[in-house]
């Protein structure tokens, strides 16, 4: 259980991090290549939230965000494109969630 949440801790800041502007996994390559295709299909939210879940696995292993961008470099380039847009979409959710917040 303890785990779990420290995982969550450790996803929900790189999350709050990027609803920030900044982006300490990715290098700005690898965002701009992730959107380069307009033909993608939306996302939801859910499945935005299983797929970052599902890479975040792999990547939670490494202690250093150095190691886990090493990690990102190991995936295949499809692999790593949806999980940059799964977790911009959940960083756009954030924001939003936060606008409304506001109001």
């Amino acid at each position: 259980m303890r785990k779990l949440a420290e995982t969550q801790q450790g996803l929900n800041h790189l999350i709050e991090a990027g609803s920030s502007g900044f982006f300490p996994l990715f290098h700005q390559d690898w965002i701009k290549e992730s959107f380069q295709e307009d033909n993608q299909p939306r996302i939801s939210f859910s499945k935005a939230a299983e797929n970052v879940e599902r890479y975040y696995q792999q990547l939670k292993r490494h202690s250093s965000i150095e190691r886990q961008q090493t990690a990102l470099m190991a995936l295949k380039q499809n692999e790593r494109a949806e999980f940059v847009r799964s977790f911009m979409k959940m960083v756009e959710f954030r924001s939003l969630d936060r606008l409304k917040e506001l109001h």
